[in-house]
């Protein structure tokens, strides 16, 4: 079905979409303007109770919650047995986090759907919203796991050892939202399910608001590399111990660190690399570190690079153990292939955007996203919109309500353009 490009423009209500992005950020909200909303907690619980009423009550669109703790709300089509085409992205943060990263994705899907209403578009797939499970990491240091776990890339094996800092399990932490750990190899979707899967989301980098652009056409996103070091030294009186008989782990860590960050910076702007978390043992002021334990990152869109900053890492452990008498451990703790997304989405991006009157620019994503995932089951595309300077994950994060509007107008026409695809 066609729809004119004015009428769809008129269907969306940018006072509505802000009081949607105010609502939840209020959800595990703070006075500085943070968002702490980790996945399973109380607040990521009351976000989906929330917004599972807005989808039941206001749209009234079938709902279920799989064993994942994927949120899934189905608007038949046409031909109720054809494959889905899916758009949505998640509502848990980091902590301390902005009130846009995933909530824009979500509400811009779920006002999308309220203009089919609205126009009474009968589309010839169905469509599904997801809210998708734990897409940040959280206290079990799990990311991406309802996405990862739809495609079948993450376990019960994987995951049913893990607990938090508190010492609560995994199992019932996905309880608490609706999951069930024995049954989640029961939701993965195969391939033929899902026709399309198109998430929006803002673009955390700069590109799109230095430019004064307004969607951004991704065209696929970065490689993630992580590991764990550990360096194991010798715990030693910082008073009495001479400088020339020390084994202290911090400053052969330390070494480490900034091998790290010189081989990224020798990848001329297409690699960065990052030591953002690292816990001393026993860390205290007059003793040497005995054990230092550090989690790496390296992040490109090509892979040759992340194995040239791996090999940089290789050459600095073997240094540092002979030169510092430490032992030193290392273990992979995630490493995730630069992912390319689907032409034919970008197009309908593009297209849809210029129809509309918006401008585009083309990007690669530095950061991860379920997208990345989707993409080894289904034909995957992203929307990207702008965010100011470029900056997330902190209360600064800040979105214009008419960039989030843009956005989800150009979703609509490009789900729409894919509705009216031939089918593979």
């Amino acid at each position: 079905m066609n729809i004119d490009d004015e009428d769809l423009l008129k269907s969306f209500d940018a006072e509505r979409m802000a009081s949607l992005i105010d609502k939840y950020s209020q959800i595990g909200g703070d006075e500085a303007g943070g968002v702490t909303r980790l996945a399973f907690s109380r607040e990521d619980l009351k976000a989906r109770e929330e917004f599972i009423d807005v989808l039941i009550n206001e749209l009234h669109l079938q709902v279920r919650t799989d064993a994942l703790g994927n949120i899934f709300a189905r608007r038949e089509g046409k031909h109720p047995d054809w494959p889905v085409i899916m758009t949505g992205s998640h509502l848990d943060s980091v902590r301390n986090g902005g009130k846009f990263d995933g909530p824009a994705g979500v509400f811009s899907s779920l006002e999308a759907f309220r203009a089919l209403d609205q126009l009474n578009v009968e589309t010839a797939h169905p469509f599904e919203l997801v809210v998708l499970a734990s897409e940040e990491p959280n206290t079990f240091g799990v990311s991406t796991f309802g996405s990862r776990g739809l495609v079948g890339t993450l376990t019960k094996k994987d995951v049913e050892p893990l607990r938090d800092d508190q010492g609560k399990d995994f199992r019932s932490a996905l309880e608490f939202i609706g999951g069930d750990l024995d049954r989640i190899e029961g939701a993965i979707r195969k391939p033929g399910e899902i026709e399309y899967f198109v998430e929006l989301h803002i673009e955390q980098m700069p590109y799109l608001d230095r430019e004064r652009k307004d969607i951004g056409v991704v065209g696929g996103i970065t490689g993630i590399y992580r590991e764990a070091i550990s360096v194991h030294g010798v715990a030693s009186h910082g008073g009495t111990t001479p400088m020339d008989g020390r084994r202290d782990a911090l400053c052969a860590a330390a070494k480490i660190i900034l091998a790290l960050e010189a081989a990224a910076r020798a990848e001329n702007g297409q690699a960065v690399a990052t030591v953002g978390h690292m816990t001393i043992f026993p860390n205290s002021i007059n003793i040497t570190p005995k054990k230092v334990v550090l989690d790496a990152e390296i992040r490109s869109f090509y892979p040759d690079r992340i194995q040239r900053i791996i090999g940089k890492i290789e050459e600095a452990v073997s240094t540092v153990k002979k030169g510092r008498k430490v032992q030193i451990d290392r273990r992979v703790t995630y490493d995730s292939p630069p992912t390319h997304f689907s032409s034919t989405v970008a197009q309908a991006i593009k297209e849809s955007a210029d129809s509309l009157g918006f401008k585009t620019k083309d990007l690669i994503s530095m950061a991860g996203h379920d997208a990345s995932h989707m993409t080894r089951i289904t034909t995957t595309g992203m929307i990207f919109i702008p965010c100011k300077e470029g900056l997330s994950h902190c209360p600064e994060e800040y979105t214009e309500t008419e960039s989030i509007i843009k956005g989800s107008q150009c979703l609509l026409k490009t789900l729409l353009k894919l509705d009216q695809r031939k089918r593979r």
